[in-house]
Protein backbone atom coordinates (compact mmCIF):
# COMPACT_ATOMS: atom_id res chain seq x y z
CA UNK A 1 0.00 0.00 0.00
CA UNK A 2 1.10 3.29 -0.76
CA UNK A 3 2.89 5.63 2.13
CA UNK A 4 3.83 8.74 0.68
CA UNK A 5 3.74 10.53 -2.41
CA UNK A 6 5.28 13.99 -3.81
CA UNK A 7 4.36 14.95 -6.86
CA UNK A 8 5.50 18.82 -7.93
CA UNK A 9 5.38 20.92 -11.14
CA UNK A 10 7.95 23.52 -11.81
CA UNK A 11 6.02 25.80 -13.84
CA UNK A 12 3.39 25.86 -11.79
CA UNK A 13 5.27 26.19 -8.77
CA UNK A 14 2.88 23.36 -7.40
CA UNK A 15 3.76 20.58 -5.06
CA UNK A 16 1.13 18.06 -3.55
CA UNK A 17 2.11 15.68 -1.05
CA UNK A 18 -0.33 12.36 0.13
CA UNK A 19 0.70 10.56 3.11
CA UNK A 20 -1.56 7.70 4.56
CA UNK A 21 -1.94 7.12 8.38
CA UNK A 22 -3.83 4.40 9.69
CA UNK A 23 -5.65 3.55 6.16
CA UNK A 24 -6.41 7.48 5.97
CA UNK A 25 -5.80 9.64 3.13
CA UNK A 26 -3.96 13.06 4.00
CA UNK A 27 -2.54 15.46 1.87
CA UNK A 28 -0.76 19.04 1.80
CA UNK A 29 -0.40 21.26 -1.14
CA UNK A 30 2.63 23.24 -1.11
CA UNK A 31 3.36 24.75 1.92
CA UNK A 32 -0.52 24.31 3.55
CA UNK A 33 -1.58 22.15 6.32
CA UNK A 34 -2.32 18.11 5.94
CA UNK A 35 -5.82 17.22 5.68
CA UNK A 36 -7.73 14.14 5.49
CA UNK A 37 -9.24 13.49 1.89
CA UNK A 38 -12.84 12.48 1.63
CA UNK A 39 -13.04 9.12 -0.68
CA UNK A 40 -9.26 8.77 0.00
CA UNK A 41 -9.35 4.71 -0.62
CA UNK A 42 -10.90 5.58 -3.71
CA UNK A 43 -8.34 7.91 -5.10
CA UNK A 44 -5.75 5.00 -3.81
CA UNK A 45 -7.99 2.34 -5.92
CA UNK A 46 -7.94 5.09 -9.23
CA UNK A 47 -3.92 5.77 -8.53
CA UNK A 48 -3.16 1.86 -8.51
CA UNK A 49 -4.23 1.80 -11.26
CA UNK A 50 -1.77 3.81 -13.11
CA UNK A 51 0.70 1.06 -12.42
CA UNK A 52 3.27 3.56 -11.46
CA UNK A 53 5.72 1.03 -10.99
CA UNK A 54 5.89 0.20 -14.84
CA UNK A 55 7.11 3.82 -15.29
CA UNK A 56 10.29 4.81 -16.35
CA UNK A 57 12.48 6.63 -14.40
CA UNK A 58 12.72 9.52 -16.42
CA UNK A 59 10.97 11.08 -19.39
CA UNK A 60 12.67 13.48 -21.78
CA UNK A 61 11.99 14.76 -25.26
CA UNK A 62 14.08 13.69 -28.29
CA UNK A 63 15.31 17.27 -28.53
CA UNK A 64 16.38 19.21 -25.88
CA UNK A 65 13.02 22.14 -25.47
CA UNK A 66 13.85 25.78 -25.79
CA UNK A 67 11.33 26.25 -22.42
CA UNK A 68 11.26 23.80 -19.71
CA UNK A 69 8.66 22.19 -17.94
CA UNK A 70 9.93 20.10 -15.55
CA UNK A 71 7.78 17.38 -13.19
CA UNK A 72 8.62 15.46 -10.80
CA UNK A 73 6.94 12.59 -8.69
CA UNK A 74 8.52 10.42 -5.58
CA UNK A 75 6.71 7.40 -3.73
CA UNK A 76 6.99 4.99 -1.57
CA UNK A 77 5.52 2.25 -1.14
CA UNK A 78 5.13 -0.84 1.30
CA UNK A 79 5.50 -3.61 -1.93
CA UNK A 80 7.33 -1.77 -4.63
CA UNK A 81 9.67 0.42 -2.18
CA UNK A 82 10.71 3.69 -3.26
CA UNK A 83 10.92 5.24 -6.68
CA UNK A 84 11.50 8.73 -8.22
CA UNK A 85 10.34 9.85 -11.40
CA UNK A 86 11.16 12.89 -13.54
CA UNK A 87 10.50 14.45 -17.16
CA UNK A 88 11.00 18.03 -19.00
CA UNK A 89 8.08 18.29 -21.53
CA UNK A 90 7.68 14.56 -22.25
CA UNK A 91 5.30 12.25 -19.76
CA UNK A 92 3.96 8.76 -19.51
CA UNK A 93 0.91 7.22 -20.96
CA UNK A 94 -0.74 7.63 -17.81
CA UNK A 95 -0.11 11.02 -17.13
CA UNK A 96 -3.53 12.71 -17.88
CA UNK A 97 -5.06 10.15 -15.41
CA UNK A 98 -2.74 11.22 -12.69
CA UNK A 99 -3.59 14.68 -13.26
CA UNK A 100 -7.09 14.49 -12.85
CA UNK A 101 -6.90 12.78 -9.70
CA UNK A 102 -4.44 15.84 -8.75
CA UNK A 103 -7.61 17.77 -9.58
CA UNK A 104 -9.46 15.91 -7.31
CA UNK A 105 -7.44 17.11 -4.39
CA UNK A 106 -8.64 20.80 -2.96
CA UNK A 107 -6.41 23.49 -4.04
CA UNK A 108 -5.24 22.01 -7.03
CA UNK A 109 -5.87 23.32 -10.58
CA UNK A 110 -4.37 21.67 -13.60
CA UNK A 111 -5.29 22.24 -17.31
CA UNK A 112 -6.91 18.89 -18.37
CA UNK A 113 -4.76 16.81 -20.88
CA UNK A 114 -5.93 16.11 -24.41
CA UNK A 115 -5.24 12.84 -24.76
CA UNK A 116 -6.25 10.16 -27.18
CA UNK A 117 -7.96 7.35 -24.65
CA UNK A 118 -10.13 5.35 -27.40
CA UNK A 119 -10.21 4.46 -30.92
CA UNK A 120 -12.96 2.31 -32.33
CA UNK A 121 -13.67 0.94 -35.68
CA UNK A 122 -16.61 -0.37 -37.82
CA UNK A 123 -16.19 -1.78 -41.26
CA UNK A 124 -19.97 -2.66 -42.83
CA UNK A 125 -19.06 -4.89 -46.20
CA UNK A 126 -21.02 -7.47 -48.11
CA UNK A 127 -19.61 -10.33 -49.68
CA UNK A 128 -19.88 -12.71 -52.62
CA UNK A 129 -21.07 -16.24 -50.71
CA UNK A 130 -18.82 -19.11 -52.07
CA UNK A 131 -21.19 -21.56 -51.16
CA UNK A 132 -20.88 -25.04 -51.56
CA UNK A 133 -20.77 -25.55 -47.75
CA UNK A 134 -23.50 -26.42 -45.29
CA UNK A 135 -22.67 -23.85 -42.75
CA UNK A 136 -23.06 -21.20 -45.30
CA UNK A 137 -26.39 -19.11 -45.49
CA UNK A 138 -28.70 -19.16 -48.72
CA UNK A 139 -28.24 -15.59 -50.36
CA UNK A 140 -25.75 -14.51 -52.78
CA UNK A 141 -24.46 -11.84 -50.80
CA UNK A 142 -23.43 -12.05 -46.96
CA UNK A 143 -22.92 -9.39 -44.39
CA UNK A 144 -19.08 -8.79 -42.75
CA UNK A 145 -18.53 -6.93 -39.99
CA UNK A 146 -15.28 -5.68 -38.25
CA UNK A 147 -14.67 -3.65 -35.49
CA UNK A 148 -11.57 -2.72 -33.97
CA UNK A 149 -11.28 -1.12 -30.15
CA UNK A 150 -8.17 0.10 -28.47
CA UNK A 151 -9.02 1.62 -25.14
CA UNK A 152 -6.36 3.06 -22.85
CA UNK A 153 -7.93 2.82 -19.48
CA UNK A 154 -8.30 -1.23 -19.80
CA UNK A 155 -5.28 -1.18 -21.44
CA UNK A 156 -6.50 -3.74 -24.61
CA UNK A 157 -6.79 -4.14 -28.27
CA UNK A 158 -9.78 -6.27 -29.62
CA UNK A 159 -10.34 -7.17 -33.00
CA UNK A 160 -13.59 -8.80 -33.88
CA UNK A 161 -14.87 -9.83 -37.53
CA UNK A 162 -17.99 -11.50 -37.81
CA UNK A 163 -19.77 -13.04 -40.99
CA UNK A 164 -23.16 -13.77 -41.47
CA UNK A 165 -24.38 -17.14 -41.07
CA UNK A 166 -20.90 -18.35 -40.28
CA UNK A 167 -20.09 -16.68 -36.55
CA UNK A 168 -17.64 -14.41 -35.37
CA UNK A 169 -13.55 -14.44 -34.46
CA UNK A 170 -12.15 -12.41 -31.56
CA UNK A 171 -8.74 -11.42 -31.30
CA UNK A 172 -7.67 -9.75 -28.18
CA UNK A 173 -4.09 -7.80 -27.03
CA UNK A 174 -3.62 -6.97 -23.43
CA UNK A 175 -0.73 -4.85 -22.56
CA UNK A 176 -0.05 -1.68 -20.09
CA UNK A 177 2.96 -0.57 -21.78
CA UNK A 178 1.93 -1.10 -25.27
CA UNK A 179 -1.54 -0.02 -25.50
CA UNK A 180 -0.42 3.59 -24.10
CA UNK A 181 2.74 4.04 -26.37
CA UNK A 182 0.17 2.64 -29.61
CA UNK A 183 -2.64 5.74 -28.41
CA UNK A 184 -0.06 8.36 -28.83
CA UNK A 185 1.34 7.27 -32.07
CA UNK A 186 -2.20 7.26 -33.12
CA UNK A 187 -2.59 10.53 -31.87
CA UNK A 188 -0.07 11.83 -33.89
CA UNK A 189 -1.76 11.49 -36.83
CA UNK A 190 -5.26 12.64 -35.37
CA UNK A 191 -5.64 16.12 -37.23
CA UNK A 192 -5.38 13.98 -40.83
CA UNK A 193 -8.30 11.60 -39.66
CA UNK A 194 -10.84 14.66 -39.17
CA UNK A 195 -10.63 14.72 -43.15
CA UNK A 196 -10.98 11.47 -43.46
CA UNK A 197 -14.78 11.02 -44.37
CA UNK A 198 -17.48 11.23 -46.97
CA UNK A 199 -21.01 11.59 -47.78
CA UNK A 200 -21.44 9.01 -50.05
CA UNK A 201 -23.66 6.07 -49.71
CA UNK A 202 -23.41 2.33 -51.75
CA UNK A 203 -24.62 -0.94 -50.40
CA UNK A 204 -21.89 -2.59 -51.97
CA UNK A 205 -18.84 -0.77 -51.34
CA UNK A 206 -17.29 -1.22 -47.86
CA UNK A 207 -18.09 1.63 -45.52
CA UNK A 208 -15.82 2.37 -42.44
CA UNK A 209 -17.21 4.32 -39.19
CA UNK A 210 -14.15 5.93 -36.99
CA UNK A 211 -14.30 7.44 -33.51
CA UNK A 212 -11.33 8.90 -31.68
CA UNK A 213 -12.47 9.73 -27.71
CA UNK A 214 -10.10 11.77 -25.99
CA UNK A 215 -9.66 12.34 -22.01
CA UNK A 216 -11.11 16.32 -22.11
CA UNK A 217 -14.74 14.62 -23.24
CA UNK A 218 -14.05 15.80 -26.67
CA UNK A 219 -14.55 13.21 -29.37
CA UNK A 220 -13.78 13.01 -33.45
CA UNK A 221 -15.71 10.97 -35.67
CA UNK A 222 -16.66 10.33 -39.15
CA UNK A 223 -17.19 8.03 -41.74
CA UNK A 224 -16.10 7.40 -45.61
CA UNK A 225 -16.57 4.57 -47.96
CA UNK A 226 -13.54 2.16 -49.23
CA UNK A 227 -13.49 1.71 -53.26
CA UNK A 228 -12.04 -0.75 -54.49
CA UNK A 229 -8.44 -2.06 -52.97
CA UNK A 230 -7.61 1.77 -52.49
CA UNK A 231 -6.92 2.94 -49.54
CA UNK A 232 -6.51 6.67 -47.71
CA UNK A 233 -2.88 7.29 -47.19
CA UNK A 234 -3.72 8.21 -43.65
CA UNK A 235 -5.69 5.17 -43.57
CA UNK A 236 -2.48 3.35 -44.34
CA UNK A 237 0.18 4.75 -42.24
CA UNK A 238 -2.78 3.86 -39.07
CA UNK A 239 -2.64 0.01 -40.21
CA UNK A 240 0.49 -0.03 -40.92
CA UNK A 241 0.79 0.78 -36.59
CA UNK A 242 -1.42 -1.92 -35.63
CA UNK A 243 0.44 -4.43 -37.85
CA UNK A 244 3.36 -3.87 -35.98
CA UNK A 245 1.12 -3.89 -32.32
CA UNK A 246 -0.04 -7.30 -33.00
CA UNK A 247 2.43 -8.92 -35.37
CA UNK A 248 0.31 -8.38 -39.06
CA UNK A 249 -2.92 -9.61 -37.89
CA UNK A 250 -5.02 -9.05 -41.13
CA UNK A 251 -8.73 -8.12 -41.79
CA UNK A 252 -10.86 -6.28 -44.44
CA UNK A 253 -10.43 -2.99 -43.13
CA UNK A 254 -6.41 -4.40 -43.09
Amino acid sequence: MLEHLSFELEELKLKVEIVVRERQLHYRVNDGEFAALDGGRRWLRRLEKLHLGAWRASYQPPVPPAVHSLWHLSFKDGKMGSRRIVGDNAYPGGWAALIDLMNEIPGVEISRVRQLEQVSIILHDMLDNPRGSIYLPKQKKISLVEKLIINRGKHILVFTRHKQGLGSERHAFDSVRNVPLLLERIAEHAAEWQCQQDSITDDYLPRVEWKLLWRDGTEDAGSYTLRGEAMPEAWKTFMEEIGRFTGNMRGRMF
